[in-house]
């Protein structure tokens, strides 16, 4: 399934490349808007500029009045002989999100992977943020076989001050089938099939850690150990369910 990057995805919108200087440069402004990191958390522009030269990207979300208000930005990796992409940050800004432009953006991202013969791409997340644990396995396909715990060292981000920076690793298998059932909107595994593991996690982390910052870190422990021993068993996270009042992962043997 590939996709025009120049064609409408939403009423309103547009994906292409990021390519000119006031483009790359905008990314900066929504890094600033969405996680509020301070200059020397942000990724550069002279990064975004080299990205489009040596194998990344930069994907853009622009409205008709071409304002950029969502971006997608990867680097080429390696592990072993196999190549693959790391995706550094996903980002669309308060009053766009919720329309389906960050899906939109990944499947994007997917067939520019795909037209340059990669088949996996790699990103990290906070394990406590459980919207984008549904986007990222649910909606998207991923799978998660690694925790990295404080991956980054102290992040001064609104979404993670007080708390450690530990990460999960997204693994996107592009041609999987659980990734083209994704696609379909399809569930990509069965939820009557009783998970070989589970790890709750909390709704609103960042409410919690307002409110409760010792709450918020004894959470993140239990997480981390849960998911460390799954993990050790050789159990991969294939599943999440959200209802707004509880979330949780689900694990099971997996052989992609």
């Amino acid at each position: 399934m590939e996709r025009d990057q120049s064609s409408g995805i939403a009423l309103g919108y547009s994906l292409r490349l990021c390519q000119t200087r006031a483009e790359l440069t905008a990314c900066l402004r929504i890094q600033r808007e969405i996680w509020e990191y301070p200059e020397q958390e942000l990724y550069p522009l002279r990064l975004f500029v080299n990205l489009n030269r040596i194998g990344g990207h930069v994907l853009g979300a622009f409205t008709a009045e071409d304002e950029l208000v969502g971006y997608v930005a990867a680097m080429p990796a390696w592990r072993g002989k196999r190549r693959y992409l790391h995706s550094l940050s996903l980002g669309v800004v308060r009053g766009h999100e919720n329309r389906g432009l960050g899906k939109e953006l990944k499947l994007a991202q997917r067939d520019l992977a795909l037209r340059s013969g990669i088949d996996c791409v790699e990103w990290t997340f906070d394990p406590l943020q459980a919207k984008n644990a549904n986007l990222n396995i649910n909606r998207l396909g991923a799978i998660v076989q690694r925790y990295e715990v404080d991956c980054y060292g102290q992040v001064d981000s609104r979404l993670q001050r007080g708390l450690p920076s530990d990460r999960l690793v997204a693994e996107w298998w592009l041609k999987s089938p659980r990734v083209e059932l994704a696609i379909e909107g399809k569930p990509v595994r069965n939820p009557r099939r009783k998970p070989a593991g589970e790890v709750e996690v909390p709704v609103a982390i960042d409410n919690l850690v307002k409110t409760n910052l010792e709450a918020a870190r004894a959470w993140q422990r239990r997480v981390r150990d849960q998911l460390q021993e799954y993990f050790v068993r050789k159990l991969t996270v294939t599943g999440f369910s959200c209802d707004g009042e509880s979330a949780c992962y689900w694990l099971d043997s997996y052989e992609n």
